[in-house]
């Protein structure tokens, strides 16, 4: 059996020697050491890389926003010139949406700043549109109200407002579900 000395300081006898067993065993160390080395910086490679596709990615995504905003801008300053408004943004768009969904209650029609007709309807915006052919308005209204209640809405409405589209009964008064005063009396 030989051994090789390797030049490692000694404590004070001169050469160190190993083992063929220390020998294998450091190389096995040493081989280890290298594959985690190497495994690590595989692995910083690969987060380097993932972190560059993010950038990219972050950096479409704020290019495509800001075109977004030039183009916001270019026809805002088109809009205000045309009407003198600048127009709504997306967000502000969303968030003054309402939910569409058949409304119930009691509706009003008005012309020159005037109710001119008082209904009722458990789908006011479908209810209105028949109107658009039959009936001269500008503006709408509307209030919600139970279904149960409908009738007795409407005919305080239509009593208290006198709206002259509403029909009129040989007596003068309006035309209501109810009259005034079986609703007073209830």
């Amino acid at each position: 059996m030989t051994f090789k000395p390797l030049n490692m300081p000694s404590t004070g006898m001169g050469m160190v020697y190993l083992t063929p067993e220390q020998r294998r065993a450091n190389g096995l160390k040493a081989a280890a050491t290298k594959r985690a080395r190497k495994e690590a910086e595989e692995r910083g490679r690969a987060e380097a890389r993932d972190r560059i596709v993010g950038l990219k990615d972050e950096i479409e995504e704020l290019e495509r926003q800001r075109g977004a905003l030039q183009m916001q801008q270019l026809a805002s300053v088109e809009a205000a010139r045309l009407t003198g408004k600048t127009l709504l943004t997306e967000g502000a768009i969303v968030k003054g949406a309402m939910a569409w969904a058949k409304v119930c209650g009691i509706y009003f029609l008005v012309r020159e700043g005037r109710v001119v007709y008082v209904g009722q309807s458990i789908d006011v915006f479908g209810r209105i549109s028949t109107h658009h052919q039959s009936k001269t308005f500008d503006a709408i209204a509307y209030v919600s109200c139970e279904r149960h209640l409908l009738d007795k809405m409407e005919s305080l409405y239509i009593h208290v407002l006198q709206p002259p589209l509403n029909g009129d009964m040989r007596n003068g008064a309006k035309l209501a579900p109810l009259a005034l005063d079986e609703l007073l009396s209830a």
